[in-house]
This record gives structure tokens, sequence and C-alpha cells, in this order.
């Protein structure tokens, strides 16, 4: 049986989940519908694009940290630091870009959740509180779930990383 601080828990994760997505479509406004319809229209080419950078920013991870290590045995604690603090940062940059991209991520799931549902013509926030609602549930699905996860981080990276290809409408 789950406790109260469990429930609470998630619900306090769910509500950082929508937060995390509203914010990120009230930030990028024209640039965050440019994403939606190139997730909608070029999702193959924008999850490549993602995973490459993904692949890209887990290895430099590795070799950095690897790189760390050896230079803590050397003795070298001042190189040792700027090896960990360059870490840190492609970290944070990666994890800024998923937290950009989850928004419109959420936007296209919500939208097909919903579509499924025959409700049509849903605001984009509210498909993203329902996208938000699906993404962790699905996720949390071994295997399947993990791979679809992996594809939505990817699309979320992809589009960002692209940004400069995929311009919005002047309209």
């Amino acid at each position: 049986m789950k406790s109260d601080a469990d429930w609470i828990g998630l619900v306090v994760l769910y509500l950082s989940l929508v937060a995390v997505a509203l914010v990120s479509l009230m930030l990028r406004g024209a640039r965050a519908q440019a994403h939606i319809r190139a997730i909608r229209e070029q999702g193959r080419t924008l999850f490549w694009r993602g995973f490459a950078v993904t692949i890209t920013a887990a290895l430099l991870i590795l070799l950095l940290g690897a790189l760390n290590e050896s230079l803590k045995k050397a003795g070298d604690t001042r190189a040792s630091q700027l090896v960990g603090l360059i870490a840190a940062v492609i970290v944070l940059a990666y994890l800024l870009l998923a937290l950009l991209g989850f928004g419109s991520v959420a936007v296209v799931v919500g939208d097909s959740v919903a579509q499924l549902f025959g409700w049509r013509d849903l605001s984009a926030g509210w498909c993203s509180v329902l996208g938000c609602a699906i993404i962790p549930l699905v996720v949390w699905i071994p295997l399947f779930g993990w791979a679809l996860g992996v594809y939505w981080l990817s699309l979320a990276i992809g589009g960002l990383w692209s940004q400069s290809q995929i311009a919005p409408d002047s309209t």
C-alpha cells in the first residue's frame, strides 16, 4: 500500500512535468510551434539527429569521466576539476535541451492520444497536460516504454538541435 508521501511525490512529479512543458512552450512561442510541426512532418530525421546528439553527449561524458579519474590518479587536481566542470556543463546543456524540447513532444503525444478518444482541436496547453500524463506512464513499461522514452527524448533534442533549419512561420 502506498503511503501519503508516495502519492504526494507522484502528484508533485506530474505537476512539475506539466510546468516544465508549459514553460517551455511559453518561452519559445513560435519556435515551439515550428518544433511541433517538424516533429509531425520530419519525425524520423529529428529522431536520428537527436539520437546522434544523445550518443555524442554520452560518449563525451564517459570520456571526460575516464580522463577525470586518470588525472586524479596522476595527482593533477586542478586539471581534474577543469575536466569535471566541462563534463558538468555538457550534462547541464543536454538537460536544458531535453527540458525545452519536452513541451513540444508532450503536445504531439497529447494530441495523438486526444484524437484516439475523438477529442479534436484541443489547445496546446491541454495537449501538453495530457502528454505529461501519458509519457511517464508509458516510459515506466520495461523495454517497450524505455524504447519510446528514448524515441521521444531524441525527438525533443533533435528538433532543438536543428532549430536553425526549422524556421518558424512568419505569418
